[in-house]
């Protein structure tokens, strides 16, 4: 099987905010994408209506899912017989060269048995809900593992019960299937704890070995330790909270005491707080970035992948193995950093999705293995570095086999050099330079010179090809990407000028990609001497994508031989390639509508509850798939040009908001009617900028920092930025105030989860009101059939309000009233005077726009966006001067809006 730092920076400009780091991008996007992200991702979660079973897998489960880039936890079994399976991302073995799964936390109610089971997996709250119902007794839990905090590393469950008589619950710690390396459980006080350890000793091989605590203790009742077992009872109205706490001496030297001493004095008010902190970090996760498409079962497996590995990658951690830190057991192939594509794959989207952050853990084991794989180099009589198959964490060794593959190396320089291109962080350049070098030694001495060409001999495209094996096609473009990156961060650092007059000279004269006749066609060869096909995996591509080799920027006759090999690769289902294959389709120009057609047939036939997409490769490796083919539709730029919607089909709308080019560039865009509606870049370096311009022969208008800098023309746009610099382009005649409105709209034909109304079921208060049937929440129910009256002048005497809380901040640039004759009623009830006003803490108030001698029935105005968490709808003239009694105090002078819509 083929298996593959601190300085910061802001700006605001029209609520838009971005933070850099060095080496972990940390962008964190305006509140428009801020908006749309969260309503977008809250419509999607995963439901189970029967408990998941299977408590001993070793590969992609499909049971409820948690995490916090450290620790997972999935959620197996009903609750009279639950079982917790947690794992550890650096919880391996050096004897057993693997991932061990960590331990099982049990969980039992009585007298729940055979009770109704509905759980559902909330990936905007990052947290799993149960309900579970037995003769007149339900109890209720929401489970997550906090998000804020990978050192000490909490998972709650919180407990409701409603019925008659009390529960005993019963809860265990075990340790984890197939690990019988010394385990033991104790007690202090209230709090439950088992010691576990992935190694019969302290060190081994001279690697120091992992050893853990998992201590748990319950909040809202007395609890009982006896017989390594934990017992408290709930009675009904209780609320109750399991609290545990998993820690390693990874995590702290004194990670026993700690793990004991982070839940031992937690009371429920910390629970709450807790929980607000993890929202909040999940919050500014999803604000990153956001896509909308019509298509909701791409969309949905699109943010459970970001969901994902999310719960899986965090920095400072260990990198996720294959399948996370999701296992109950001795994991397939080791659960390890196979370099061969499987460890790289979950990662590549990180970059365009403008989540750079999750790919920060995957270079320290490829970095921290450099003496290693040069002495395995030197063993085998070559220069440089010569990496295993399989790694992990801290220098472990786990599959030493090299299959007759030279390229990991090489493979595994890809991401980094994706993370560079996509930050233009020098200092992360380098941190990574070292590790080039090495990898590009291999190769200057590797290569063999024909007298016409470098040629690469004997490096096996798939694992065990027989040699001889001449010029692999992935070879090639592995080499081409890697040399290329040497060059350019050479460059970059002003270093090593000799040698890169030396790269730039193999690369100038590196081999052709090898191709042949099939079909009647011109494809790819898979090797030019050795193997010619392959009818399964994705290698024949691999040179597309991920190796940078073949764009719409290259020569006609190479990208229709690429579209020729899609096609006959066909790899639209594949144990192993689908996280290359689609992006590398949408790369090349692919029939877009095929895409997606084949995209949805993927996910029907292996999506998972959880959002996992299932194959046979590796798991995580599979978040790939949705995430970069979307990604690669909507933007590309890895052959120096920005290009929008380079590859969407005819007739469907799109939009999407912040994601990543190279050159450390945010950009937004939708495509309404077949026609771009505008792009904003957000310049993180200040590099000059080339666009491809989406409205061909058009002259355009460009916004620099919200005021109007001209119009620019051309095939390619050049455009210089400074850094922190915010450009928006439309075509020439249209007004910024109209770009920034089209940003807040919602997808045209989308519902996206959600209307993009802010003031949408919020909490509204008002001045006074008519009855409880006119109450202030009829303006914000979305009916519009339905009203807020205010009581008539003559008996509350003043100006009349309606106001919003929405609970948080939000970029407002658009607001709509529907006045009494949008349902019908007389015009002269419509609203006359009145004003729209702002306010961040719901006590003093700023006006932010007005408006005068109104008589149509809806207002609908765009202002230059604003942000803050209340607004209110202010009314110093309720209805026209014929309405019969606005002069006269009388009972006609009511104010009665239909609906208030913020945008």
């Amino acid at each position: 099987m083929k298996k593959g730092w601190l300085i910061g920076l802001v700006i605001a400009i029209a609520g838009v905010s971005v933070l850099g780091t060095v080496g972990i991008t940390t962008a964190r996007a305006d509140g428009i994408t801020t908006n749309h992200a969260l309503r977008i991702v809250s419509a999607y979660k995963g439901t189970w209506t029967s408990p998941p079973t299977d408590s001993n897998f070793g590969n992609t489960t499909n049971a409820p899912t948690l995490g916090n880039g450290d620790v997972g936890a999935v959620l197996v079994g009903n609750i009279d017989n639950m079982t917790v399976v947690l794992g550890k991302n650096e919880f391996f073995s050096v004897a057993d060269h693997q991932l061990k799964s960590l331990a099982r936390l049990g969980v039992s109610v009585s007298g729940m048995t055979g009770a109704s089971y509905l759980t559902e997996q909330k990936i905007a709250n990052a947290q799993v809900d149960g309900a579970f119902s037995a003769g007149g007794n339900t109890v209720n839990t929401t489970s997550w593992v906090q998000a804020s905090d990978t050192t000490n590393n909490l998972f709650v469950t919180k407990f409701t019960y409603s019925g008659s008589g009390s529960k005993t619950v019963t809860v265990t710690l075990n340790q984890a299937n197939q690990n019988t390396f010394a385990s033991s459980a104790g007690a202090s006080g209230d709090v439950l704890y088992r010691d576990v350890r992935a190694d019969s000793s302290d060190n081994v091989n001279g690697i120091a070995t992992i050893k853990a605590r998992i201590a748990t203790r319950v909040i809202g009742a007395t609890g009982t330790v006896s017989g390594s077992q934990l017992s408290f009872t709930m009675n009904p109205g209780g609320t109750y909270s399991l609290i545990t706490s998993i820690m390693s001496n990874k995590d702290s030297g004194s990670y026993q005491s700690l793990a004991i001493s982070n839940i031992s004095t937690k009371t429920q008010g910390d629970v709450d707080s807790l929980k607000s902190s993890h929202q909040s970090w999940w919050d500014s996760f999803y604000s990153k970035s956001f896509i909308e498409i019509p298509n909701k079962t791409i969309e949905k497996f699109y943010y459970g992948s970001l969901y994902l590995l999310g719960s899986s990658s965090r920095a400072g951690e260990a990198p996720p193995g294959l399948w996370g830190a999701w296992i109950a057991r001795n994991s397939d192939w080791g659960g390890d950093y196979h370099l061969n594509y499987n460890y790289q794959a979950p990662f590549y989207f990180a970059m365009p999705t403008n989540h750079v952050e999750l790919a920060s853990a995957y270079d320290k084991p490829i970095l921290d293995y450099i003496p290693k794989a040069q002495s395995l180099a030197a063993s085998n009589g070559f220069q440089g570095v010569y990496y295993p198959v399989g790694i992990g964490p801290y220098t472990i060794d786990t599959d030493g086999n090299t299959h007759n593959q030279k390229f990991y190396a090489a493979f595994g320089a890809t991401v980094m050099l994706d993370h560079y291109y996509a930050t233009a962080d020098t200092a992360y350049a380098n941190s990574i330079y070292a590790f080039l070098k090495e990898a590009a030694k291999f190769w200057q001495n590797y290569l063999t010179w024909d007298g016409t060409r470098y040629v690469i001999n004997n490096d096996a495209q798939h694992e065990g090809d027989p040699l001889p094996q001449t010029n692999g096609v992935l070879s090639l473009g592995l080499v081409k990407y890697l040399l290329q990156g040497c060059i350019d961060i050479s460059n970059v650092l002003g270093q090593d000028a000799t040698l890169r007059t030396t790269w730039q000279n193999i690369l100038n004269t590196m081999s052709a990609f090898p191709t042949q006749t099939r079909n009647g066609q011109t494809v790819f060869r898979y090797t030019e001497v050795g193997r010619d096909w392959s009818n399964d995996n994705a290698i024949g591509i691999q040179h597309i994508y991920p190796g940078r080799q073949i764009g719409l920027s290259s020569s006609s006759t190479l990208i229709q031989t690429a579209k020729n090999m899609i096609g006959q690769m066909a790899r639209w289902t594949d144990g192993n390639g689908t996280n290359t294959f689609y992006p590398a389709a949408a790369r090349v120009g692919y029939d877009p509508t095929t895409i997606l057609n084949q995209l949805t047939s993927f996910i029907g036939s292996n999506g998972y509850n959880n959002l996992f997409l299932k194959a046979n490769g590796g798991g995580i490796e599979n978040l790939n798939t949705t995430t970069a083919t979307l990604a690669e539709m909507f933007l590309q730029s890895f052959q120096g040009k920005i290009r929008i919607f380079p590859n969407w089909p005819t007739g469907t709308d799109a939009k999407y908001g912040d994601l990543r080019a190279d050159g450390a560039f945010l950009v937004s865009s939708e495509m309404r009617s077949n026609q771009v509606q505008y792009v904003r870049l957000i310049s993180e370096k200040g590099k000059t900028a080339t666009l491809v311009n989406p409205w061909p022969g058009q002259t355009l208008r460009l916004y620099r920092n919200g005021a109007d800098a001209g119009t620019v023309t051309g095939t390619d746009i050049s455009l210089t930025t400074s850094a922190n610099e915010t450009l928006l382009l439309a075509p020439n005649g249209t007004a910024y105030n109209t770009i920034v409105d089209r940003m807040n709209q919602t997808l045209a034909g989308g519902s996206g989860g959600g209307s993009g109304n802010l003031a949408l079921n919020k909490t509204a208060t008002a001045s006074d009101i008519n009855g409880s049937s006119e109450s202030a929440d009829k303006a914000v129910d979305g009916l519009g059939t339905t009203k807020w009256t205010s009581q008539p002048q003559s008996a509350v005497p003043g100006d009349k309000w309606l106001r919003i809380d929405l609970g948080g901040n939000y970029s407002v640039s658009r607001w709509v009233v529907k006045h009494a004759s949008s349902n019908g009623e007389t015009a002269a009830y419509n609203t006359k005077n009145f004003k729209l006003q702002r306010s961040n803490d719901g006590n003093t108030w700023t006006d932010t726009d007005s408006v005068t001698n109104n008589t149509a029935g809806v207002t609908d105005r765009n202002i230059t966006a604003v942000t803050a968490r209340y607004f209110r709808l202010y009314i110093t003239a309720p209805v026209q001067d014929n309405a019969g009694y606005y002069q006269v105090p009388g009972d006609r002078n009511n104010a009665r809006i239909y609906e208030f819509e913020l945008y």
